[in-house]
């Protein structure tokens, strides 16, 4: 859809595309089951997930045994056989369960694998790991994909589960939540799988952190693994026998007069995924059999000799199965070409970033408990439509609030470092000269409010003959959300020279900012200070801290290089070929990031410090060639605060009675069923 709406000299040109709500159902569907490894357990004759109707399922016996062994352990059941009732007499409605880690049988490699991962092991380093120590033999690159992939599973139902104890605690105890998310993404390239087809695959992972705790909630990439291009594309639309289906459809005009036309995007099958990649995928696909399949013949026809008859067959079904995707993809859905076509892995398609974001947002908006959402982004054209139709409910009761923010992040570390040191001696003379009525005391974040809240100013763009125009994206130049973009004097957390948008606050502050221009100073006191709260709590802070450090300990996620046209992309060595296995390193990095490490941080808007007062010792100096010594008292007073984020979120209470919060111990984490928590097969097999 193109506006045409004449605008100066020509045309408006804004253009977007028509979206479904199918299709983003189903993407919310994959993510919230991270590609089916939550799904859980479905009846075979209907569908129905065990997780989501537990209630409709009875237990109907055991089923194995497992022996008796060491530190006094009893015979007991293997695994558990229930039933759905509603389809009970129907084949495969009878399901046998049993927990994935019963086939782990030496724990302290699972540990060490996990340790591992996240501090840069590559796939070859955790060969060399696991590898005999006697020997030196080293294990199969598909046992360690099963141990990466059976680690993610485990910690993904371990964080499902204790989040929906802290989502329903939060939610029992009556408090007002006020959540404010931070929001961004990141591109992550995956090696190329052919060396006669060597193009990246890049993919967008949108990330979402908790300001006040730097928990990160949620990382999902724009990538379906589950799905093969070739047999993805051809079941949809070609039939049996090789011709084109799913591809036209029967329109009426307002005269009444039908037509036929090609489906448009929303309305074909497989609308979520980006055809124009997944179609050159499977083009791809055959392009590289072919080629490999040619390359074994060499010899054969090397020495005058013509290829088996079944190999022909093989080649010539190849081309004819290429010359019809070509057809799809040029005449039938107009998929432009470019000078370096691209195409996704070939185990997997990548799904539009625009339904993946939303996608994202909603089952983040599920996970947190209800209250308010404060979230803080950057400028993006897709949140311009996802966000209000994701949160359309909560802007409506006034729950929620969405700022855009940018700033300078080209700038050098002197120059950043300038920009604070005059923050903060600005700070110091308004500190000096504050005037407070008699009696009155004020915080020094109080004071922070008031000094943020008098160096606010409106932000535009300004070209060289001094015309003025609105700061923001054009996007964002819409009716529906104020055009006063206000430039912040603090400068703190690496985010120097911010400018902070407001498209959607509270509606007291929302209704009078409308009807202001996109130049005007804000005079209004009140409307100055409420802004001025608002402008020091957002921040990206908790998205770059986690992405810095996943950079930096992951091999996998290191920039390919090569964007010079001499070069091209490089090969990543150390890195993944399998964007599968790249997504579960980083949810496994995530998991550990969350709940395993603690370190220090402080949040925007976070009243008290990264420290802790403690009694003042005292320490002393040897004197160099004698036994005597000068003491002198310590320096330190305030040791630093090591909390992980789940313990600053309050999903991971301290133990009662314990002297300082602890990590969970990784090893009665990995074997517990988490998959079935809260259900009956979780009593189940926690009491066999």
């Amino acid at each position: 859809m193109v506006c045409e709406h004449q605008h100066g000299n020509g045309q408006c040109g804004v253009s977007f595309n028509v979206l479904s709500n199918q299709h983003l159902l189903d993407e919310e569907d994959r993510l919230q089951t991270v590609n089916g490894l939550l799904s859980g357990p479905a009846c075979g004759a209907c569908g129905v997930r065990y997780r989501e109707h537990p209630d409709e399922f009875a237990f109907n016996g055991t089923h194995g045994t497992l022996k008796a062994g060491g530190n006094r352990r009893k015979a007991k059941p293997s695994a558990f056989r229930i039933i759905h009732r509603p389809c009970k007499g129907k084949p495969v409605a009878r399901i046998s369960m049993s927990p994935d880690h019963q086939a782990q049988q030496v724990q302290r490699d699972n540990v060490r694998i996990r340790r591992a991962l996240v501090n840069g092991a590559s796939i070859n380093d955790l060969r060399r790991l696991l590898a005999d120590p006697d020997t030196g033999k080293q294990i199969g690159v598909s046992r360690v994909y099963s141990r990466i992939f059976w680690l993610e599973k485990t910690l993904l139902a371990f964080e499902r589960a204790k989040l929906r104890e802290w989502k329903d605690g939060v939610e029992a105890s009556g408090r007002f939540s006020h959540m404010r998310i931070a929001h961004d993404d990141v591109t992550i390239s995956v090696n190329w799988e052919s060396r006669t087809d060597r193009r990246l695959t890049p993919l967008l992972f949108s990330v979402s952190a908790d300001i006040r705790s730097g928990y990160v909630f949620r990382i999902d990439a724009n990538f379906d693994p589950r799905i093969d291009a070739v047999d993805l594309v051809e079941r949809s639309y070609l039939d049996e026998a090789g011709q084109p289906i799913n591809i036209r459809n029967t329109y009426i005009q307002a005269s009444g007069k039908t037509f036929k036309a090609p489906l448009l995007g929303f309305q074909r099958p497989k609308g979520r995924f980006d055809e124009a990649i997944l179609f050159a995928s499977a083009e791809g696909s055959w392009r590289v059999f072919t080629d490999r399949l040619e390359r074994a013949c060499d010899d054969q026809t090397s020495l005058g000799l013509v290829r088996p008859p079944e190999v022909q067959k093989r080649l010539d079904h190849a081309t004819a199965r290429r010359a019809i995707l070509d057809d799809l993809r040029h005449r039938y859905f107009g998929f432009q070409e470019t000078n370096r076509d691209y195409r996704s892995s070939f185990k997997g398609g990548v799904i539009k970033p625009t339904y993946t974001k939303a996608a994202h947002l909603a089952c983040l908006r599920d996970m947190l408990p209800a209250g308010k959402i404060t979230l803080v982004g950057e400028q993006e054209a897709a949140m311009v439509r996802v966000v209000p139709h994701v949160f359309r409910d909560m802007i409506a009761e006034d729950r929620f609030e969405w700022f855009v923010i940018s700033f300078d992040k080209e700038a050098s570390v002197p120059k950043s470092a300038a920009r604070i040191a005059d923050f903060k001696s600005g700070l110091h003379r308004f500190k000096a000269s504050a005037a407070l009525p008699q009696g009155a005391s004020a915080t020094d974040y109080d004071l922070l409010e008031q000094f943020c809240a008098q160096g606010l100013s409106t932000a535009v763009h300004t070209d060289r003959q001094g015309n003025v125009s609105p700061f923001c994206i054009a996007n964002f130049q819409s009716s529906q959300f104020p055009q006063i973009w206000v430039r912040s004097s603090v400068q703190h957390f690496g985010e120097t020279d911010k400018v902070i948008g407001l498209p959607v606050l509270r509606s007291q502050y929302r209704s009078r900012m409308k009807g202001m221009a996109f130049d005007q100073d804000i005079m209004d006191p009140d409307l100055r200070a409420a802004l001025s709260r608002r402008v020091l709590r957002s921040t990206l802070q908790p998205v770059s801290a986690f992405m810095n450090s996943l950079r930096m300990r992951t091999s996998p996620t290191e920039r390919a290089g090569g964007k010079g046209a001499r070069n091209g992309p490089a090969y990543i060595n150390g890195a993944v070929f399998k964007p599968v296995v790249l997504i579960a390193l980083l949810n496994i990095y995530r998991l550990y990031y969350n709940w395993f490490e603690a370190r220090q941080y402080v949040g925007p808007g976070t009243k008290g410090g990264s420290s802790m007062k403690v009694d003042r010792g005292a320490s002393s100096i040897r004197v160099p060639g004698s036994t005597e010594a000068i003491p002198f008292p310590k320096r330190r007073t305030k040791p630093p605060i090591l909390r992980t984020p789940a313990m600053r979120l309050g999903a991971d209470a301290p133990k009662p009675g314990s002297k300082s919060p602890q990590a969970p111990d990784p090893r009665r984490v990995l074997y517990r069923p988490w998959l079935f928590h809260g259900t009956p097969l979780w009593r189940k097999f926690e009491m066999r």
